[in-house]
């Protein structure tokens, strides 16, 4: 078919989005502005577009790895401070995974000011816990609804900041690893005691900068007391 020398050129624009598709489209005259001939939006069903299974594992994957390469920088600080050699942390790795409830360790030293430490591998499995549960930067601001590809997200993290904070208060805590305890009812400074309970099914965030304290005063209680921490 020939087209009519009396049309103006079409363009069709489109904003392609987490869970919508903006389009326009324009008369580009040749001698003229273009102008614009209609515009609009199709809306996807929550969670319906492929595009928020791939975020979402693609912000998994993004985690594993960053997670991966904070421990792994340690490691190398260790290496080089003379506390492990690379044999000692790859049979650590692969012998029983370290302590199977770090954050008792880590509650132990922060519920007795200091006056019980740890020794360097039970240390090390503490440190390496925080790597994996560092905490959340401070959520600010509203989140609006039209926040399409990271709203949801920020809603969520939210609501566990929240959840967060009302656990520390409710438990009177000041550090995560003291109001896990709480939760699964054990004494840091006494035995550990039989528990069915998951401290991660609490949906809790608790922010970055009580995270940093916390593992300050760790480190801060083994000054001089341990091979390797010191001031710097």
């Amino acid at each position: 078919m020939t087209a009519s020398p009396n049309l103006p050129n079409l363009e069709i624009a489109l904003d392609v989005g987490h869970s919508s598709i903006g389009w326009a489209v324009l008369a580009t005259p040749d001698s003229a502005p273009p102008s614009l001939l209609g515009c609009g939006s199709v809306i996807f069903e929550k969670d319906s577009a492929l595009a928020n299974t791939r975020r979402l594992h693609r912000s998994q994957r993004r985690h594993v790895r960053a997670t991966r390469q904070r421990i792994a920088r340690m490691e190398k600080l260790l290496v080089h401070l003379g506390i492990f050699t690379e044999a000692e942390l790859k049979a650590k790795h692969t012998a029983n995974g370290g302590s199977p409830t770090p954050w008792l360790l880590a509650a132990r030293v922060l519920a007795s000011d200091g006056a019980q430490t740890l020794a360097w591998p039970e240390l090390w499995d503490v440190l390496r816990w925080y790597a994996h549960n560092r905490g959340y930067e401070e959520i600010t601001g509203e989140v609006r609804d039209d926040e399409a590809e990271v709203s949801d997200e920020k809603k969520k993290d939210t609501e566990k900041v929240a959840a967060a904070k009302a656990a520390l208060g409710q438990f009177g805590k000041g550090t995560m690893a003291e109001t896990i305890c709480a939760w699964l009812a054990q004494d840091p400074l006494g035995p550990r005691t039989g528990t069915t309970e998951n401290y991660k099914a609490k949906n809790c965030a608790f922010e970055r900068d009580l995270v940093v304290a916390e593992v300050t005063k760790i480190l801060a209680a083994h000054r001089g007391k341990l091979p390797g921490v010191d001031e710097a």
